[in-house]
């Protein structure tokens, strides 16, 4: 899947905070990959947690950021009070 590509890809972190990672591949002739990683807030049946790799727009500088675009919100705007 996506996350295994990005870590067989030698994808370079751009930022990490309580949001998640953000990941940034170069690709030659187009635009960069860059992804968001987060850890699902749900557990599994087993008790354990899922991460999820998303991508988004190559012009996020912070894991908030990006994780706040795929709710189409901005980084200062986007404070969840409760994740589920």
């Amino acid at each position: 899947g996506q996350e295994r590509y990005i870590r067989d890809a030698g994808a370079t972190m751009i930022h990490r905070d309580d949001y998640g990672t953000l990941w940034r591949i170069e690709m030659a002739e187009d635009e960069p990959l860059v992804c968001v990683e987060v850890v699902n807030s749900t557990p599994e049946p087993d008790g354990s947690y899922h991460n999820f790799t998303l991508r988004v727009p190559p012009t996020m500088t912070t894991a908030r950021e990006a994780v706040a675009w795929t709710f189409s919100e901005t980084a200062e705007s986007y404070a969840p009070a409760v994740q589920t």
